[in-house]
């Protein structure tokens, strides 16, 4: 990471340390978070595409018997999607959290002990 100019006052320019460090924290949270919505997005739209694409191929009732019975695979599929999602979300916020608590305590640190 880029070091902040010195501004030739101590207290402030461990404050503005700590700010730049809070930014880059909340920054590459935000972009893990985004990272998953995407992952998360593509899968689903990629379901829905090819399940478009099998009905748009549908001609006779035997077509329609065997698409219908495919859906308990994409059903499958879905459960087991919707619960990866939950548990990456999970991971997202653990390490968030983590990560915030460890700032809160060298930020602390730095500022009351001029570390």
């Amino acid at each position: 990471m880029n070091a902040l100019p010195s501004v030739g006052c101590e207290p402030i320019d461990r404050m503005l340390s700590s700010m730049a460090r809070t930014n880059q924290v909340l920054v590459d949270q935000f972009e893990k978070l985004v990272d998953l919505r995407m992952n998360s997005l593509k899968a689903y739209v990629d379901l829905g595409l090819s399940q478009a694409k099998v009905i748009l191929k549908i001609s006779d009732a035997r077509g329609f018997d065997e698409f219908l019975d495919s859906q308990f695979a994409v059903l499958s599929f879905v459960s087991h999607q919707m619960v990866d999602d939950g548990r990456a979300l999970a991971e997202w916020g653990i390490d968030g959290s983590k990560q915030a608590t460890r700032l809160a305590q060298e930020n602390a640190l730095r500022v009351l002990f001029k570390y």
